[in-house]
């Protein structure tokens, strides 16, 4: 993730010399104010509109274009064309709450979502029952933490080790390894090593859960592809979070000649392997990940930073206004591509960075509870 802090400064080159379109609309303008997926909402957006839509679960898009999608019988969600369409046609922040509404209709990120939140307050009192819940089953696992790009490099800034997670799951009782993939590496790469770790660990006879965070997640995801791990009947949980499944559209902004001139100059300078870097692009990534269905026998919980205008981190912000013109994204990929088929909690309120949240600790031990019991659930 070390790419994310040198990018940076390129894409401010890049903004100010207005290659990027659309990242110059109007931000954080107009107080909003209401509850969606449970989470108060409490933030500053960039319309009119979008602060009608929050502060009013009934309200709608004016018009009759773009067509505005209606998930209020949980139906599909929006795609990514239409999303675009109206962040572009209204704003991103209109386009983020009407996915956030769609979001909370679908029946499993529901359940998993007031799940969550039910979980989250027990952790906040202390709620003994828990602790005795997680305790009574802390034994059966193992976990397998997946880190992301530059987690050895950069992990004081970006979280990118999940030490501070692994260290959590390991207090509950868990016995946590994290998966030595290389630093700067490809997705293949990292996913032949977590074949191989998933496999040397099952022999201890215990079930595994993987977690993994930002382009952890296509590295499991290229990883379940493999017949041995996708027929793993040990493999039980994987925790994604913010994983970059289709890759992250900031890369291929600079992939074009002669945008590519900088990407490489920056491999050269950081010694990274160039196509190891454009691994994690959407161009390359959109196809490793087509057709992707994980496992019936593996319960998957995404874990997804969905920010308003308002409520990017100064790390997210960039590549944000980069991205926005594209429609609802974290600061790093768009909010779809980061969804694998499976249960979501939505992180509203929180980009691609959640380790900047300041209880992300607290989240962090809810999400166990969570995970388990979904599992149990089958």
């Amino acid at each position: 993730m070390k790419y994310l802090i040198t990018l940076g400064a390129l894409c401010v080159t890049l903004l100010t010399l207005s290659f990027a379109g659309g990242a110059g609309a109007l931000s954080g303008q107009y107080a909003a104010h209401g509850t969606i997926g449970g989470v108060e909402v409490k933030t500053l957006v960039d319309s009119p509109l979008a602060r009608d839509l929050i502060h009013n679960p009934d309200a709608v898009l004016p018009g009759v274009a773009p067509e505005q999608p209606d998930c209020r019988a949980g139906g599909k969600l929006p795609d990514a064309d239409s999303l675009r369409q109206i962040s572009r046609e209204y704003s991103v922040d209109t386009a983020t709450t009407l996915l956030l509404r769609c979001l909370e209709q679908v029946p499993q990120i529901r359940h998993a979502q007031q799940l969550f939140l039910s979980e989250l307050a027990r952790q906040r009192r202390d709620d003994a029952s828990q602790r005795a819940f997680v305790s009574a089953r802390a034994q059966d696992y193992i976990i397998l933490v997946v880190p992301g790009r530059c987690y050895k490099t950069t992990a004081q800034q970006t979280g990118a080790d999940l030490a501070e997670p692994g260290e959590i799951m390991s207090r509950l009782g868990f016995e946590t390894h994290l998966v030595n993939v290389e630093d700067n590496g490809s997705v293949e790469n990292g996913a032949a090593r977590l074949v191989q770790s998933i496999h040397d660990h099952s022999r201890t006879g215990k079930k595994i859960i993987l977690v993994s965070a930002s382009s952890g997640g296509p590295t499991v995801a290229a990883a379940l592809r493999d017949p041995a791990v996708s027929g793993n009947p040990r493999l039980a949980g994987w925790l994604n979070i913010c994983g970059v499944l289709k890759g992250s559209p900031v890369i291929d902004t600079f992939m074009p000649w002669p945008r590519s001139l900088l990407l490489r100059a920056i491999a050269f300078v950081e010694g990274w392997k160039y196509h190891d870097l454009l691994s994690l692009s959407a161009s390359h990534s959109k196809p490793r990940y087509a057709g992707f269905v994980p496992p019936g026998h593996l319960t998957v919980v995404n874990y997804i930073g969905i920010p308003f205008s308002g409520q990017v981190s100064d790390m997210g912000e960039t590549f944000y206004n980069l991205l926005k013109a594209e429609g609802p994204n974290d600061g790093l990929t768009l909010i779809l591509d980061a969804l694998a088929p499976g249960y979501t909690i939505m992180a509203i309120g929180n980009d691609h960075f959640v380790n900047n949240d300041p209880e992300i600790n607290l989240k962090t031990a809810a999400l166990v509870p969570v995970l388990l019991r979904l599992i149990e659930e089958g």
